[in-house]
């Protein structure tokens, strides 16, 4: 990447998922690959449940703000892509999980809960790509709290959206998440990057890979 670029990324999820982690974890590699970065929250609470939006700009950048649409759209949760449009165009790229985290609301009215592929298919009505993982059936429901992030960072990494190399990704990991958790996390990340390197469809979902 050249020093002069400037590359905008957008991560979304909700309090929980760890978004704010992951925004740090792609600055601390960026900074080690002596790229200029800087790593902002634009809006919510990272406490359990709510929505969180987290900024990531390589290049040129005097502020965490976005200008313009975002080169890339990272989303740990398919509704909070769907929050997310306004911050694509024509050639965003967009990785989101397929796992819903079923709003308060719903739960409590009894209602029917949103139908992912309608939200995928609004996606890609805004954005350039549009790539899709069952998260719950990649690494399972036990071990997605903990390791979803690093998965979704794995499946952009696979991509080849990110312009950081895995190298520099899973040592930001190592930094930010500790030794202890390293081989979970590393396993978490091959698994992202295998699921959607090797989906081979053109609509880019990797729903059944395990």
């Amino acid at each position: 990447m050249s020093p002069k670029a400037r590359f905008q990324l957008c991560i979304v999820g909700v309090g929980g998922q760890g978004v704010l982690a992951a925004a740090q974890i792609l600055g601390a590699a960026a900074h080690a690959e002596r790229l200029p970065v800087v790593v902002g929250q634009l809006h919510g609470m990272s406490q359990r449940g709510g929505s969180v939006e987290c900024s990531v700009i390589l290049g040129g950048a005097e502020s965490s703000l976005l200008h313009g649409p975002a080169d890339g759209v990272i989303s740990l949760e398919p509704l909070e892509a769907l929050r997310a449009v306004p911050r694509m165009g024509p050639l965003t790229v967009v990785v989101t999980s397929r796992s819903l985290v079923v709003p308060f609301e719903t739960v409590l009215a009894g209602t029917p809960p949103p139908d992912v592929d309608a939200i995928v298919a609004e996606l890609r009505a805004a954005a350039g790509a549009v790539h899709t993982l069952d998260t719950r059936r990649l690494i399972g429901a036990k071990g997605e709290t903990r390791t979803l992030n690093v998965l979704m960072l794995g499946a952009a990494a696979g991509l080849g959206l990110l312009p950081i190399s895995e190298r520099a990704l899973l040592g930001a990991v190592e930094q930010r998440c500790g030794a202890k958790y390293m081989d979970a996390n590393r396993r978490a990340f091959q698994l992202g990057r295998d699921a959607l390197r090797d989906a081979g469809s053109p609509r880019g979902d990797a729903r059944v890979r395990a």
